[in-house]
């Protein structure tokens, strides 16, 4: 336990627990309530661990990049990645692919998974975190003709200048390269880097982060992010949480500059 956190203990024994069940395998061992002990005096010993830093891209962040996206092939499947991304609140993992057979387009965004509306585009995911059984979910996503940022104009540029069949991946390579999630988050380090922004700190999952981030900045509600990123439990908080705990050091800061700098009341 000294190099893997109690957390992530606790999740490979309840892994385990699941085989030996599904198995049919003796379980035992594994629901000792002993077990528990352990983890908690594991988590009095070593800690949690230490949580890496993970900042959002929010659209302030993304405007930057897609202004960084090359208008070849290439670039624009980048940049209406990062688009439908940041606005359909997608894992990395949720739009990338590794390999791609005739059969894929059952399990992985495709073309066929994209359908056009006069002022919206209707995407259904066909497998995700929170659909295991893979029935898929729907996601609407609204025409923003006045932000560059509009998921919907990004997908029109995307099949016009680059059509494929409906079976085809919705995100692609030239040459057919996949579209690994190796591959997108480097591109996104890129264009971090050429948009002078520091990469420490961002990763695949920036982009649903800073979706979060940016609706709470916009005064959307809880309950409705909740909605727009399909969150089944309150693991936004966590996202909401630490953008206002940014916003509070800084009203705290500046308190207490005021008290030190009278001229500035």
């Amino acid at each position: 336990m000294s190099t893997v956190k109690p957390t992530t203990a606790k999740s490979y024994l309840g892994a385990l627990r699941s085989f030996h069940l599904e198995s049919g395998l003796p379980a035992t061992a594994l629901i000792d309530p002993r077990i528990d002990l352990i983890i908690r005096g594991g988590k009095r010993v070593y800690g949690e661990g230490v949580k890496a830093s993970r900042y959002p891209i929010t659209s302030n962040i993304l405007l930057r990049m897609v202004n960084e996206t090359r208008n070849d092939e290439e670039g624009i499947n980048v940049k209406a990645a990062l688009c439908v991304a940041f606005a359909a609140f997608l894992r990395s993992g949720e739009l990338t692919w590794n390999t791609w057979s005739p059969e894929s387009h059952h399990s992985l965004l495709s073309r066929d998974h994209v359908v056009f509306h006069p002022t919206s585009v209707t995407l259904t995911l066909p497998s995700s975190k929170t659909d295991q059984y893979c029935v898929g979910i729907k996601i609407y996503l609204a025409s923003s003709p006045h932000s560059p940022l509009c998921p919907v104009m990004a997908l029109e540029n995307l099949f016009t200048l680059y059509p494929r069949p409906p079976h085809s991946p919705l995100f692609a390579r030239p040459h057919s390269q996949p579209f690994t999630k190796q591959f997108f988050v480097l591109k996104i380090r890129e264009l971090l880097l050429n948009a002078g922004i520091s990469t420490v700190g961002f990763s695949g999952h920036s982009l649903r982060k800073g979706a979060a981030a940016t609706a709470d900045s916009n005064g959307i509600s809880k309950h409705n992010i909740q909605l727009l990123g399909r969150w089944k439990s309150n693991a936004v908080d966590v996202y909401i949480n630490e953008l206002q705990t940014a916003k509070h050091i800084q009203k705290i800061l500046l308190l207490n500059s005021q008290l030190l700098n009278p001229t500035l009341l």
